[in-house]
């Protein structure tokens, strides 16, 4: 287990290759099935990499938590950045807009906290050359997340609020066809400490849909699938609300609201993380799922069956294994086609 691959079925388990990186490093590591690292990206600027992805040209963007989001081509080199109080999670548009969760430290909302200053989330839209073109600030749509959820009280304990770990722009869908809140373009986000899942319009900044109050704990990562569901990446734990202990993975059907799927523990064993975490549904229609904390990625089928398990070489300096907040896939047919190039003397370009 030198490469980290713990277990696989490589009958059931989907052939698609892996992104992750280890929190507090500034590396990330691509990597195929049986865990032979295929490529990396470093770029040391003296911040933890919060959370990466892999463009279709092999660039990389990744979150400088708390300062930056950065964009890294095939050799590493620096294409771009912009500097905000970047966290969790980011969405590059095809237009070449990014939108990216940051946060406001010390800021004031009388509707939430007259008496202290709060941690708060908002959503930009930035443009390749840095200009700011849109904002959402969640909480001046507090009343509209009201009209369909009942808000955890959560800054009890946090004064972090709604801390947002998700902003997807939803595409086209069969469940857009059927309801227009759910149009392409619009971003689906996430409020952690609020158990709450929602859909924001992109022109008007409206709340059109919201979920999850009473039913998630600490959510992560909702993701819309082919067939128009969201999968939801539900923790299990949240201070402000009854802790479960056990993290779930969820398929809604957004209009009826019917969890149609889920995947829980099975064999004894307690799959649990208590933040952080992601789910996303791979090609031959299995689940990949980062137990965050414990730095456990793994992929079940839709049965439930484990069929590829990968615990992570990196330790920390006491021995622990280090988290992994999230991992994506990336096709094989795009890592070969940057693999052919960066071999044939042209990087990773497109």
């Amino acid at each position: 287990m030198e490469n980290g691959v713990a277990y696989i079925n490589k009958d059931l388990c989907d052939k698609s290759h892996r992104l992750y990186n280890s929190r507090n490093a500034e590396a990330a590591h691509l990597i195929d099935v049986e865990g032979n690292e295929l490529h990396s990206w470093e770029y040391r600027q003296g911040g933890d990499w919060h959370y990466v992805e892999m463009l279709d040209n092999g660039h990389l963007l990744a979150i400088c938590k708390d300062c930056m989001l950065i964009e890294l081509d095939w050799d590493s080199e620096l294409v771009w950045k912009f500097e905000t109080n970047a966290h969790h999670d980011f969405a590059r548009k095809e237009d070449g807009n990014t939108y990216i969760v940051s946060g406001r430290p010390n800021s004031r909302c009388e509707a939430l906290a007259p008496d202290r200053p709060l941690y708060l989330d908002n959503i930009l839209e930035v443009t390749p050359a840095g200009e700011v073109v849109w904002q959402w600030y969640p909480e001046e749509h507090i009343e509209e997340m009201e009209r369909f959820v009942e808000l955890v009280d959560s800054l009890r304990f946090w004064d972090d609020w709604p801390h947002l770990n998700t902003c997807e722009v939803l595409p086209d869908s069969p469940t857009a066809r059927k309801d227009s809140r759910f149009a392409p373009g619009n971003l689906l986000v996430c409020g952690r400490h609020i158990d709450t899942i929602a859909v924001v319009a992109r022109q008007t900044g409206e709340v059109m849909w919201a979920w999850g109050s009473g039913e998630l704990q600490g959510p992560h990562m909702p993701t819309m699938l082919p067939n128009g569901n969201i999968l939801i990446y539900d923790n299990g734990s949240n201070w402000a609300s009854d802790t479960r202990g056990k993290t779930h993975i969820l398929e809604l059907d957004p209009i009826t609201e019917e969890i149609v799927w889920t995947y829980k523990e099975r064999g004894g064993y307690t799959f649990f993380s208590s933040s952080r975490g992601s789910s996303e549904r791979l090609p031959n229609g299995n689940i990949y799922i980062a137990e965050s904390n414990s730095g456990r990625l793994f992929e079940v089928t839709r049965d439930g069956e484990l069929v590829w398990e990968f615990l992570n070489p990196d330790r920390d300096d006491k021995g622990y294994r280090v988290p992994i907040y999230r991992s994506t896939h990336c096709l094989r047919e795009t890592v070969s086609r940057l693999l052919s190039g960066a071999a044939a003397g042209g990087g990773g370009s497109a």
